[in-house]
């Protein structure tokens, strides 16, 4: 039992029965934007976590096995739902950078195992198959809450356009603060659960 609470308090930084029903993860924010001076719990595996209100939030590397190792465990404390963050590369047509998409559905966003797959011939190609957009996390982020038996929804902020704007060019000041705006507006939702 000792190893145990101490196996999931690597993952989590706190005891289980501290994580809230609802859960929040994203690899792209940190406890202090999700939540101004708020004081959070480092694990030993680099995860950042913290308790706002009727939420806990976990800041993730940005890998989708971290996010899955994470999900997996859950099951374990009194988590119900699971609530993604994360942010896209935009292939749907008229998304635009600092957009907002809303999904419980994995088939909307295909996750890349490698930067390098973000060729122009394959980024047209999941566009033609309806795909949304493309991240890293997206698929194990679905597939863990799945396994684990969790709701689940994911918010994904359009930071790029793979066919246009790649996420090696530079943004505008514009985009910059429609992202920034988007961040906020996402965490505000998520924080009011």
């Amino acid at each position: 039992m000792k190893a145990k609470k101490a196996y999931i308090k690597a993952f989590f930084g706190m005891a289980a029965e501290k994580i809230k029903q609802t859960v929040v993860i994203s690899p792209i924010i940190y406890p202090g934007q999700f939540a101004k001076g708020v004081k959070y719990q480092k694990s030993v595996l680099g995860y950042l976590a913290a308790n706002v209100g009727q939420v806990t939030f976990i800041k993730t590397p940005m890998t989708e096995a971290a996010v899955a190792d994470l999900i997996t465990l859950l099951p374990q404390t009194k988590c119900q739902q699971v609530i993604f963050i994360g942010a896209i590369g935009g292939l749907a047509e008229g998304l635009r950078i600092g957009d907002v998409v809303l999904t419980d559905q994995p088939k909307h966003v295909y996750s890349v195992r490698s930067i390098h797959e973000e060729t122009g011939q394959k980024m047209r190609a999941l566009r033609k198959q309806g795909i949304i957009g493309v991240d890293f996390e997206g698929r194990g982020f679905f597939a863990a809450a799945k396994k684990a038996n969790l709701t689940a929804k994911a918010y994904f902020i359009v930071t790029d356009l793979p066919l246009s704007k790649p996420f090696y060019m530079k943004i505008t000041a514009k985009d910059k603060e429609k992202i920034k705006d988007s961040v906020g507006q996402v965490i505000h939702e998520c924080r009011s659960r």
